[in-house]
């Protein structure tokens, strides 16, 4: 399904700052100016290859794109941002009332990098997202496991209601888990691991 639509309903008019920041590389400046405001949809944006950082300066929110025309998170993709771009509140903020948290979620955090890069900011708490989530992304990848883990507060007490086969196949072990405050003790009582998942893990 398109994550996008095309725009048959009146939207908040582009000064002509906006117009020719959201144009700047792509149309000359007179060009720009004539252009009607209705013909700068997120199509338009698309077919022009209109450059993620001319939409960023136009001061364009995910509100304003979702009224030209988004229909989804994935449109903010294709637009060419990125999880880096969750990390400014009020960007997550407007998607977030957009499109919703499951839909900006599951849009955004792809992989280990966008687990690490997200852990610990503002959008975690905006997007709601549980250490759990965060590290089943990092199934495989030890380091960015344990990037994920030092980021998260309180130092040692981030894997309530994680599952131990969740820790498991992230690579961490015994060591790398005490280096980063979370002993057995600590496991055990936030995981729930069985002996014998406390023994896959290296710690008896």
């Amino acid at each position: 399904m398109s994550a996008f639509r095309i725009v048959t309903e009146p939207m908040s008019t582009l000064t002509m700052r906006q117009k020719l920041a959201l144009t700047v590389g792509v149309l000359d400046p007179s060009s720009a100016m004539a252009m009607n405001d209705s013909e700068l949809d997120v199509l338009f944006m698309l077919r022009k290859r209109i450059p993620t950082q001319n939409i960023r300066v136009s001061g364009l929110s995910p509100l304003d794109l979702q009224e030209r025309g988004l229909k989804s998170a994935l449109g903010l993709r294709e637009l060419g941002f990125d999880c880096i771009d969750l990390l400014d509140a009020s960007f997550c903020a407007s998607a977030i009332s957009a499109f919703g948290t499951e839909d900006v979620t599951k849009s955004f955090l792809l992989d280990a990098s966008d687990a690490v890069m997200i852990a610990g900011s503002t959008a975690v708490f905006q997007l709601d997202i549980p250490v759990k989530r965060l590290l089943v992304l990092c199934a495989g990848a030890a380091a960015q496991a344990a990037a994920v883990l030092k980021q998260c507060e309180p130092r040692g007490g981030c894997l309530q209601g994680v599952p131990p086969v969740t820790l498991l196949d992230t690579g961490l072990r015994a060591v790398g888990l005490c280096e980063l405050g979370y002993f057995l003790d600590a496991v055990e009582y936030q995981t729930g691991a069985s002996k014998n998942e406390l023994r896959q893990l290296g710690f008896v």
